[in-house]
């Protein structure tokens, strides 16, 4: 099997996918727990961003462990492999990987590294590539 990396455009797409999807997730449990949760009936910053980091690291981490696909990968045909066999990645790799998503402007790192990868992809040792 070799690499057949993904574009940049593709990434780009992933990326805008992935954000509706979050926001809509994060909107659905946001209604409920403002409903149901006593801590969550009076605005706090403190809360958000926790329930914001939370959200955001399950999304990508459960989506990846499970499928090795988040939604934006299945609609475009890509997934998360491990760089080295193309193999699923393990669960080490993918927590990696989740984790260095916060890094401050990570997103952009794409720009600066071939293959169109991102420090998540490098530090994590996995790879975006097209499914077969």
């Amino acid at each position: 099997m070799t690499k057949k990396n993904t574009t940049m455009l593709v990434r780009f797409l992933n990326f805008l996918i992935d954000s509706i999807v979050l926001i809509i997730i994060a909107f659905l449990i946001i209604s409920i727990l403002v409903r149901y949760h006593p801590a969550f009936q009076v605005y706090s910053t403190k809360n958000n961003r926790i329930l914001a980091f939370v959200l955001y690291f399950l999304y990508y981490f459960l989506f990846e462990i499970t499928f090795s696909s988040t939604p934006g990968k299945l609609i475009t045909r890509t997934k998360v492999a491990d760089n080295l066999s193309l193999n699923r990645p393990s669960i080490f790799k993918v927590f990696v990987r989740t984790l260095c998503r916060f890094i401050p402007l990570e997103a952009l790192t794409i720009f600066f590294y071939d293959n169109n990868l991102t420090w998540h992809d490098i530090i994590s040792k996995t790879i975006v590539i097209k499914k077969t």
